[in-house]
């Protein structure tokens, strides 16, 4: 509203006019700022309002040319249209009022008057691509905001998958040990009391460590290493009078990354929990194969072997429900094996139960890194 104070210099002008054309131009003036305040505020009809705010422009600019300045007025409302159809017809007409105005007081052969207008038409040129280009600015910015207010939503989401998959695998797998040895010493209590002791100690071990892998848990520190799982799953088969058979010296090997060596750490885990749960097995065997871009770790049973509708749930181990491929288990495996582009494949042939867990190895040349 405080620009229509420069409507101060066409009124002055129109004072100089007789009476019948003041009023005219007066009236003209008016509906001008009508026009103007109403496609300034509502979006309905602004493009035939601009083209309005033009012709009234123009029709005193046939009379003065100093008139081209209340271009200024319809310059700002042309960067505030939508569409680009819209835009093109109101930047079409500001220029066709340019070039009649010039035309018609041939200012171009006029020094004098074409440097004093032509900063000016310049200026309302550039106006409307500014706006324009300020608005989709604001737009992209608020994209980018709820970009990111998404971004921090899934992040929420994901850490509460990965406790969830924590307190699965981590608690899971030592409260089993609990229950096996509870079991075990309440058998052994009349029988062997002696060794009862030892396991109720073995329990309360246990139940520290599980404390412990809480507080680890909690303050994201819990750093599971394949290694200590292969020794910590021997004892729970143990528990359950599994046997484990640790086939070959790679376990030895440190492995390419801590973020590996925790992935297929939870993996063998849970693997064990769920041979100790669902296999009835009595052996129970790990074996870890390097190979050329790959590393397999492969975990079988000799148990009961998995059921054919757990075979067809183990092809969808995203949808929930019951038996062991579509639970919790092998869902929260895959889970994590995505996060370093792994693999889990489940077989079942007569009796016993393989799960192979495959991740890729990138392999570090340090003739390369030397050559860079």
């Amino acid at each position: 509203m405080i620009w229509l104070v420069y409507l101060v210099f066409p009124l002055y002008h129109l004072f100089n006019q007789t009476p019948a054309r003041a009023a005219m131009g007066l009236t003209a003036v008016v509906v001008f700022i009508a026009i103007y305040i109403y496609s300034y505020c509502y979006e309905r009809g602004r493009l035939l309002c601009i083209l309005g705010m033009l012709l009234i422009i123009g029709v005193f600019c046939f009379s003065d040319e100093a008139s081209l300045y209340m271009a200024f007025y319809p310059a700002p409302i042309i960067g505030m249209l939508t569409s680009r159809k819209q835009l093109t017809i109101a930047f079409g007409g500001l220029v066709a009022l340019f070039a009649s105005t010039m035309w018609y007081w041939k200012l171009y052969d006029d020094t004098d008057a074409l440097l004093q207008f032509l900063p000016a038409m310049i200026v309302i040129i550039v106006i409307p691509f500014a706006l324009v280009f300020g608005r989709r600015s604001r737009e992209l910015r608020q994209k980018l905001i709820l970009a990111n207010e998404e971004i921090s939503r899934l992040s929420k989401n994901e850490e509460r998958q990965r406790i969830s998959r924590d307190l699965h695998d981590t608690l899971g797998h030592t409260l089993s040990l609990i229950t096996l040895k509870s079991e075990l010493a309440e058998k052994l209590i009349l029988k062997q009391p002696e060794r009862a002791v030892q396991e109720v100690r073995d329990i309360q071990a246990t139940s520290r460590a599980a404390l412990r892998q809480v507080r680890e848990l909690v303050s994201g520190m819990n750093a599971v290493k394949l290694r200590d799982e292969v020794d910590q799953a021997k004892k729970i088969l143990a528990a359950a009078s599994i046997v484990l058979e640790r086939e070959g010296s790679d376990f030895d090997r440190e492995l390419p990354s801590p973020l590996l060596d925790n992935i297929l750490g939870m993996c063998l885990r849970e693997s064990v929990t769920n041979i100790v749960k669902h296999s009835r097995a009595r052996v129970c065997t790990v074996r870890l194969e390097w190979e050329p871009g790959k590393l397999k770790l492969i975990v079988a049973d000799d148990g009961i072997g998995v059921s054919k509708s757990s075979e067809a749930a183990e092809s969808r181990p995203f949808e929930t429900g019951g038996g062991l491929a579509g639970g919790n288990g092998l869902r929260g495996m895959r889970e994590r094996l995505k996060l370093i582009d792994g693999d889990l494949a489940l077989e079942s042939v007569g009796r016993g139960t393989t799960l192979t867990f495959t991740v890729p190895l990138v392999e570090k040349s340090s003739a390369k890194e030397g050559g860079r």
